[in-house]
């Protein structure tokens, strides 16, 4: 009995501080799902025998998001998961095709992008172990992702771990 009792209880702490992103609209917190990443291997060429460097692409399916902002000053309610820091969130813009919505680079570090931290972003405590936050400068028009920039990459491609909603 003290063996199962000692399990479940190594599970509170997971649940208690599990990672969770809410959007506000309509004066009401949504919870926005995660989604994951498509990846692309784009292959390097050949020249005089030297390799050139292989390219992956991150691709999200659809060619908009199914959340949308009230306005272009999105407000979150961010509950990091406990090894987590709210200044690894960046927000960044992709970009639109008709079919499909792509990081701008290959590289995750290389797009430009806003980490949520008190120079970008307003931030207060909701007094539990989450913040709520909006960007200080408003942002364009499109379809943005927030993320995690530590997070550990999924797969062999790097798939990430996104949340995705659209300004109008």
């Amino acid at each position: 009995m003290n063996i199962i009792k000692a399990f479940i209880l190594s599970f509170i702490p997971v649940c208690l501080y599990a990672q969770q992103v809410e959007l506000k609209v309509a004066d009401n917190f949504v919870k926005l799902a995660a989604e994951q990443t498509q990846s692309e291997l784009k292959p390097g060429w050949i020249i005089f025998d030297i390799k050139m460097k292989d390219k992956v692409t991150h691709y999200l399916d659809g060619g908009h998001s199914s959340q949308l902002t009230d306005d272009n000053m999105p407000e979150f309610h961010i509950i990091p998961a406990e090894n987590e820091v709210l200044a690894d969130y960046a927000v960044i813009r992709l970009l639109n095709k008709k079919y499909y919505r792509k990081l701008p680079k290959s590289n995750l570090l290389e797009n430009d992008y806003k980490r949520v931290e008190p120079a970008s972003f307003f931030i207060k405590s909701d007094g539990d172990n989450g913040f709520v936050c909006h960007p200080l400068e408003a942002l364009t028009k499109g379809e943005y992702i927030l993320l995690n920039l530590k997070q550990k990459p999924i797969g062999d491609l790097e798939d990430l771990k996104v949340y995705t909603f659209q300004v109008p």
